[in-house]
């Protein structure tokens, strides 16, 4: 699968052409030192063409062939005009341009190009691996328990609904599935982010992907092996690498304005020549290839990639981690940002603003039971009521399970006792009686039942992370929307979203409507960004054309985004276009030196010197990746 600008070949080939590149210039070069013929020259010269530039030139035709001149054009090119040059100057010895072992630039461009896809490519090749890894997330076979009482091993793909199941101790579950019988406790940090091992017994739901890390149970399948909601997320995760594969790469951003550049000036050449002096048109006909194949594929992959690896260095020191090279070029041409509030826009350190228990339930009775429901939960109300219980000093609670669903509750088992924590619709769904009519749509709050029964609602108050106003205002003059999407309820988003300066906002929003919304803007031509703060964002990020994790915990989802933000203080985000304005400016300044290089290599040779040595240009090229790298090191946020 690939597209216009992504022609991809395995990478070992890369290595062993670059490797054998670099033993022929080896060679040329020894064939010069010590006056070898021209015969044999230019033989090597022709194998390192043939031979080491053979995925460039197939990746030229194919991409050709789709309308499109890119890098691989670029180093085909320039090589060819290498080995015409070379091949007419032996043939043609008396009128010669003298450069003394150009031959032995040819196999150096072919050496350096292929290094460097080499490790382009490797990175594709983890990608795809990791597509593959993905299916490990889910356990391959299951064991049944069949109506004869015996237990078979068989493939997840034959679980049917209601099978009954053996867990064993280590075995990651491969579908959703209840337990009937044994209690354990279970890592679920890979689908809800939370570290803390849930602890599970009879009833307690059990979500394909966890691991069972206490002991053997039994349990009743509630989903087959693709309606889980792991698979779902999997899913998602494949298209979003896909996608990443097919990206351009970041040489494609200048090639071919490069090579025309050195195109248009090699054909002005030859006909004012040809128009000055016609009797010398071989002669003039050999400065035209001299002048393409100083274009300078190796100087221009150092001008694009030092960029980008200084880029990455230094953003790293101000907490920023960008894991895919394409990021900020996306974050720069995107249209529309989406922003996840609790814990994004807002600093996530929630505080209890009121406690409101239900008729003839008392206030101590209630914020024990939503301490207890949210102790394991490793959430911001998690944290808030920890902060509340120990101001008040209330005792630990007792949990013998937990039951995390993102972005809609808790349920928690407290001795006999069965505590739900969340959504007042979630508590609708689950039967719970006594909840009051109307739902309070301007504060953050969540309600509480115990056995069934509602006992009262927890407020919480937030506020707004370090300059998120300066934020958006500079977002804005950017000329990008912004929109907030939240799954608290309207009244508090737009509260949030009033003080923050946005106008559109949405609330109510389980992940999957945040990721129906990015899609539905994607569907009107937007270029959508994504900033969130945890698994129950992970949707919407990949949704997204760009996935941005705010201040993401240490756990497996951020490595399925491509931005990491480790900062409390929301300006961080304004840094990342920061260091996306200076890297293309860098780039660009680098791209002019490549340029300047290889015109100054012309007027050296050509005009300055009458017979250069064979190191020249390979100490003009040093010279210039030096001045490059200097260059490069000066990327930072603007």
């Amino acid at each position: 699968m690939t597209n216009a600008k992504t022609v991809l070949f395995y990478p070992s080939s890369y290595l062993a052409r670059g490797w054998g590149s670099v033993f022929i210039a080896i060679l040329l070069l020894m064939c010069y030192i010590f006056n070898f013929s021209s015969t044999t020259k230019l033989f090597l010269t022709l194998i390192t063409f043939f031979w080491g530039g053979e995925l460039f030139i197939r990746g030229a035709i194919l991409q050709l062939l789709r309308c499109y001149i890119g890098f691989n054009a670029f180093v085909v090119v320039s090589a060819l005009a290498a080995l015409l040059f070379s091949a007419l100057n032996v043939l043609r010895e008396g009128i010669s341009v003298p450069v003394q072992g150009f031959s032995a630039v040819m196999p150096f461009i072919f050496a350096v190009s292929n290094f460097i896809k080499y490790f382009e490519i490797k990175h594709i090749g983890q990608s795809r691996k990791f597509i593959e890894s993905l299916d490990g997330f889910i356990a391959k076979s299951v064991l049944k328990i069949c109506a004869d009482g015996k237990i078979r091993k068989m493939f997840v793909s034959e679980v049917e609904l209601g099978d009954s199941l053996i867990i064993k101790h280590g075995e990651r579950i491969a579908v959703d599935c209840r337990i009937t019988k044994g209690k354990t406790f279970v890592d679920e940090s890979l689908l809800t982010g939370n570290i803390t091992l849930a602890a599970k017994q009879a009833g307690g739901l059990l979500l394909a992907g966890s691991i069972n890390k206490g002991e053997e149970v039994q349990a009743e399948a509630v989903s087959l092996k693709n309606t889980s909601k792991i698979a779902g997320v999997l899913e998602e995760v494949k298209k979003s690498e896909t996608k990443k594969i097919l990206l351009p790469s970041m040489l494609e951003i200048y090639a071919y304005k490069v090579l025309i550049f050195f195109f248009i000036i090699a054909c002005l050449q030859l006909i004012g020549s040809m128009l000055w002096q016609p009797e010398n048109i071989f002669y003039w006909f050999l400065v035209f290839l001299f002048i393409l194949a100083l274009s300078g594929p190796v100087t221009y992959m150092a001008a694009v990639l030092l960029p980008v690896y200084f880029t990455k260095k230094n953003a790293q020191k101000y907490g920023i981690f960008i894991q895919n090279d394409n990021a900020l070029n996306l974050l720069n041409e995107s249209t529309k940002i989406f922003i996840d509030k609790t814990g994004t826009l807002t600093a996530g350190r929630l505080e209890v603003a009121e406690i409101e228990p239900a008729e003839k339930i008392k206030e101590e009775d209630l914020i024990k039971a939503a301490y207890a429901a949210q102790y394991s939960a490793e959430n911001i109300f998690s944290v808030a009521l920890k902060e509340y219980a120990r101001k008040n000093k209330l005792p630990v609670p007792k949990i013998t399970s937990m039951e995390f669903a993102p972005n809609f509750g808790t349920v928690v088992k407290e001795g006999r006792n069965t505590i739900m924590t969340g959504r007042k619709s979630w508590l609708e769904q689950n039967a719970v009686e006594g909840l009051p009519s109307a739902e309070d749509t301007q504060r953050t709050v969540f309600y509480v039942a115990k056995n069934g029964k509602y006992i009262g609602a927890v407020y919480f108050k937030d506020r707004l992370r370090a300059n998120v106003k300066d934020t958006i205002a500079f977002i804005k003059q950017k000329g990008k929307k912004i929109c907030l999407i939240s799954g608290d309820n309207r009244g508090a988003v737009g509260a949030a979203a009033n003080m923050a300066g946005i106008e559109e906002y949405y609330g109510d929003m389980f992940p999957q409507d945040k990721a129906a919304r990015i899609c539905a803007a994607a569907n009107m031509n937007e270029k959508t960004v994504m900033l969130g703060d945890g698994f129950n964002d992970i949707l919407a990020l990949l949704q997204a054309g760009v996935g941005i994790a705010f201040n993401a915990a240490n756990n497996v989802f951020v490595s399925w985004v491509d931005i990491i933000i480790k900062d409390r203080d929301f300006a961080a985000f304004k840094r990342v276009f920061g260091f996306q304005a200076s890297r293309a400016r860098i780039i660009k300044q680098n791209v002019c030196i490549s340029v300047l290089a290889g015109v100054l290599s012309y007027w050296y040779i050509i005009g300055a010197c009458q017979s250069a040595r064979w190191y020249d240009l390979f100490l003009i090229i040093f010279i210039t990746v030096i001045i490059m790298i200097f260059n490069s090191k000066r990327i930072n946020y603007e």
